[in-house]
């Protein structure tokens, strides 16, 4: 998912990289073992082996809470300057927008090409513009052309709002926000299936953003907690995926379905965030985390790849027979390549053009 800083830079916060690849490896992995390499002979034969749709919505969550979180510390210098909107929602569009288009186009030319089948032109426009709409099969979450854009509607929503009240001080504008998805959350249990855009805007699960900046706000008061705490929030998250059942309707994203993935969610980044943590190799940590969005938006697009290439490959020596397991290894390991590839050679450099061209001639000093 996007970066932490809102400010290019900034230096980086290595337990937070490590929430972000963990999260964004979680769902890169899930991805290509139950939606492609589970489909591959006979499968991998781990369907009923864990609850891997609760740790891919979990890891969404955490996503999320992260998102809060980061927004509060990285935004410091810009709480109640009267020029700062501008600047925070063009960084968060620079951040977010253009590598979601690539990732989408790169699924768009898998789909032209490798693998054809009809590409609804309405459907795409409203996809890279982040518009909610019903998907075909009938379900209640909106789903985007590259399938994991769904979660970047609530991000440039919560983005919006965070933006709009960043103008007040610090602690006026978090509960600014916080009043904002309250009612928006309360507004959903009234809203029908008539709008795919009020239906998508009013789910709960703008709650972990909240959690996320409350989480940061009372860690920049110097709050901090006892590691007894920290390791009881753990072991509350286990029990918690242990206890809580799945929700009726997963795809409705109601306040079960905040209970069955976004509170184990929580409960982890604050044990992980609340107080200190030392990390081995921070270097290699930070490193991870720079290219976890990047993962996050190719993993799809590179599984598709992959299943066209690992093929074409196994027929040279040593004559490796294609399979389920070797594929989601070297899907993987493929995706993980491109991540770190496109993070180097394409986004961190279009994103620090960006910001020089279109931010820092105008950035506020603060």
């Amino acid at each position: 998912m996007p970066a932490p800083a809102a400010d290019p830079g900034r230096n980086k916060v290595p337990a937070i990289q490590l929430l972000r690849i963990l999260a964004a490896a979680t769902v890169a992995v899930l991805h290509i073992a139950y939606a492609f390499a589970e489909h591959i002979g006979t499968g991998l034969g781990l369907s009923g082996a864990f609850d891997h749709a609760r740790a891919g919505q979990g890891a969404v969550m955490l996503f999320f809470v992260i998102s809060g979180y980061v927004m509060v510390i990285s935004s410091r210098a810009l709480f109640g300057d009267p020029r700062a909107r501008r600047v925070f929602w063009l960084r968060r569009i620079i951040r977010i927008m253009p590598p979601y288009w690539l990732a989408t186009g790169l699924l768009v030319l898998v789909f032209l090409t490798l693998y054809p089948r009809p590409i609804d032109l309405a459907d795409l426009v409203r996809s890279l513009a982040l518009v909610p709409y019903w998907p075909a099969d009938g379900g209640l979450r909106a789903i985007p052309f590259l399938w994991v854009g769904w979660t970047l509607f609530f991000e440039m929503v919560f983005y919006f709002w965070f933006g709009l009240f960043l103008v007040w001080r610090r602690e006026a504008a978090i509960a600014a926000v916080g009043v904002v998805l309250a009612a928006l959350m309360v507004a959903g249990s009234q809203v029908g299936m008539e709008s795919a855009f009020a239906f998508t805007l009013t789910r709960p699960v703008s709650g972990m953003f909240l959690a996320g900046m409350v989480l940061a706000l009372w860690r920049e008061r110097g709050g901090q907690a006892q590691l007894l705490w920290r390791l009881a929030a753990l072991a509350a998250a286990l029990l918690t995926i242990v206890m809580v059942p799945p929700p009726a309707v997963p795809d409705a994203m109601a306040l079960d379905y905040v209970l069955w993935c976004g509170v184990p969610a929580l409960l982890l980044a604050f044990a992980v965030l609340s107080g200190p943590i030392a990390l081995p190799w921070p270097v290699l940590v930070n490193r991870a985390g720079d290219v976890s969005y990047a993962l996050y938006l190719l993993h799809v697009p590179m599984a598709w790849l992959w299943l066209w290439t690992w093929p074409k490959l196994t027929r040279r020596p040593p004559f490796i027979e294609i399979g389920p397991w070797n594929y989601a290894v070297t899907a993987t390991l493929a995706a993980l390549v491109a991540a770190w590839a496109f993070f180097t050679f394409i986004e961190k450099p279009m994103t620090l053009a960006l910001n020089r061209g279109l931010v820092s001639p105008h950035r506020p000093q603060g």
